[in-house]
This record gives C-alpha cells, sequence and structure tokens, in this order.
C-alpha cells in the first residue's frame, strides 16, 4: 500500500509538471504574439514608407513640370530640381530625396535603338578609355543588346561564350531594362561595374546627352580629341548653363576641336529623363525608393510619367549583383 507521505510526493511532482507546462505555454503564447506584434509593424511601416515614397514622387514630379514651365528647352543642375530635399521629420522618422538627370549619361539602349547606332558605339569606346577601361567591353555589350547572332570583332560574345560559363544562360538580345544587367556581360566585374554605372543608364533608345549635365567622362566621349581639361571647361564644374549645343561646344571648337554635324547627333542642353531617389526612415530602419520619370512636354502625354520603381539602396543592389556576377562573369 501507498502510504499519505508517498502520495504527497506524487501529487506535489504533478503540480510541478503543471506548472512547468503553463509556463512553457505562457511563453509559447508571449513569443508568438511578439512575432505577430512585429510581423503587423513591419508590413505597417512597409506601407507607411511607401505612401511617403509615393508622395515624394508626386512632389518631384511637380518641381519638375515647374522648371519645364520657367525655363523650357533648357536644364542644368543649378535649378530648382537638382536641389536635395533635406530630411524632414514625419511621424515614425524622416523623409529625404533628390534628382539626378539621366540624360547626362550615356544610353547603352542608343546602341542599337537608333538611326546611327556607329555613333554611339563610338561614344562607347571613347567613354571605356576615359574611365581606363577595357575598349573590348564595347563589343560584348554591343553583342548583350542585339538581336544577331554575329560575334562583333573588337571583344565580343555570344551565346556561345555564356553558355560555357560555370552558371550557363544567354545574351539578353533586346535593350537594358536597368543598368544592372551589366553585370551578366562578359569582362564586367564589380570593379569596372562600380566605375561604369555611374556614367550609363538604360533609357528608350533615342535619349539625347545633355550637355549641361554630362559629366567629363560622358563629354570626353563625344571626341577623341576632347581632353579631360577641355571637357571640365564645358563642364564648369557641373554648373554648365548653356543655352544651345553651339554655345556649348564653342569651347572645344576654339581649341581646335571642332564636332562635325554628323558627331553632334544626339546632343541637346534640355533633359526628358529624371531619376528620384527617396531615403524614407522609419523606427531607425531605412526604406530607400528610386524612380524614373520621364517628362514630356505637351500633346496628349504632356506630364511626368513613371517609367521604373525599384526598392533598396545602390549598395545593397550592387553587392548581390556582385555575388550573382562572381561566376558569371569571365574575366
Amino acid at each position: 500500500m501507498t502510504g499519505p507521505r508517498n502520495q504527497r510526493g506524487v501529487a506535489l511532482l504533478i503540480a510541478l509538471l503543471a506548472v512547468a507546462l503553463a509556463v512553457i505555454l505562457i511563453a509559447s503564447l508571449l513569443d508568438r504574439g511578439e512575432l505577430a506584434f512585429a510581423r503587423t509593424r513591419n508590413v505597417l511601416r512597409g506601407e507607411q514608407a511607401v505612401a511617403y515614397a509615393e508622395g515624394l514622387e508626386a512632389f518631384a514630379a511637380q518641381i519638375l513640370m515647374r522648371d519645364l514651365a520657367e525655363n523650357p528647352g533648357l536644364d542644368s543642375n543649378n535649378e530648382s530640381w537638382a536641389i536635395p530635399l533635406p530630411a524632414q521629420e514625419v511621424p515614425g522618422g524622416s523623409i529625404s530625396a533628390s534628382m539626378r538627370d539621366l540624360n547626362g549619361c550615356l544610353n547603352l539602349n542608343n546602341l542599337v535603338g537608333t538611326e546611327n547606332p556607329a555613333i554611339w558605339r563610338q561614344r562607347l569606346d571613347r567613354l571605356l578609355v576615359a574611365l581606363e577601361l577595357d575598349p573590348s567591353l564595347a563589343g560584348a555589350i554591343t553583342d548583350w543588346l542585339d538581336a544577331d547572332t554575329n560575334i562583333d570583332d573588337a571583344g565580343g560574345a555570344e551565346d556561345s561564350a555564356y553558355l560555357a560559363q560555370s552558371v550557363p544562360y544567354r545574351t539578353g538580345n533586346r535593350v537594358f531594362a536597368h543598368v544592372s544587367e551589366l553585370r551578366l556581360v562578359r569582362g564586367v566585374s564589380g570593379d569596372v561595374y562600380a566605375r561604369l554605372s555611374p556614367e550609363v543608364c538604360a533609357l528608350p533608345p533615342d535619349s539625347a546627352i545633355n550637355l549641361n549635365t554630362a559629366s567629363i567622362a560622358v563629354l570626353m566621349s563625344l571626341d577623341s580629341r576632347m581632353t579631360a581639361a577641355l571637357a571640365a571647361r564645358i563642364n564648369q564644374d557641373g554648373q554648365a548653363r548653356w543655352t544651345d549645343v553651339a554655345s556649348a561646344l564653342n569651347e572645344a571648337a576654339q581649341q581646335g576641336v571642332e564636332l562635325s554635324p554628323a558627331d553632334r547627333t544626339g546632343l541637346g542642353v534640355s533633359s526628358s529623363y529624371f531619376l528620384a531617389r527617396g531615403e524614407v526612415t522609419l523606427d531607425d530602419v531605412p526604406f530607400p525608393f528610386s524612380s524614373v520619370l520621364e517628362r514630356v512636354s505637351g500633346g496628349a502625354r504632356g506630364g511626368v510619367h513613371v517609367l521604373q520603381r525599384s526598392r533598396g539602396g545602390d549598395e545593397l543592389a550592387r553587392s548581390i549583383l556582385d555575388e550573382r556576377g562572381r561566376l558569371r562573369s569571365a574575366p
């Protein structure tokens, strides 16, 4: 028979087990509650960040249209759209924004999408030289864009070169949707991309180069005789405000660098494409956004149109691209 003392021991053991189970259940419920709260908070903050980003986008569109009305046919880096929006306090954090003129870069899609792609190919060749990069990269970039299977004589690469990689894939055979696709092109390593990407862009074909906002390297791509010093005189520390192409190139002409009418193809002093960047910080968590905006003057399509939206900072995107491109890009 079991004595009263043994019965009390068993009861105490059962009570301890019950308490332990209760504690485990309560801890599990609390943990689930905290996770649910964190998920809800993250969703709400994400939606709040998107709302702020859309507001910044609409604000950028207003500034661009106001600038078009005040300065038709002329865009430079000393206009209102180029002034960054400093950090502004908002419920839960802060927002800031800036805009960049994409017509100041060399549009890679002009290599295949224009009536005279040879002009743009020459400019890409000279841009690579100005950046001290391998000029043969121009051949690989052109082959990535064009729809034929003919290998460019100057460093080109078609499907056969990419299918032989440890991670096989094919050429795009279409225009770039985003400049980051360069990391898939043979020979474009992380270092090459870091130097080339700020000077090029992926826009609808036939976009022009704005001489007021073009960098020194892009200006050097206009002619093989264009030195860095001469390009710097045209660039004027990024504050150039030339009223027409002839005035901008007069500095070069005075130094004996006269561009022919054909070499002036695709040059201008106004812009249609802009990159709007927004930095939304909520609960000390950054939410970077960017939008490619097209500004159209007059006509049925007059106004500002969003061509592309993306989320995430350049450094994060670059690190992902470097990791993906490490095996894909041949030296």
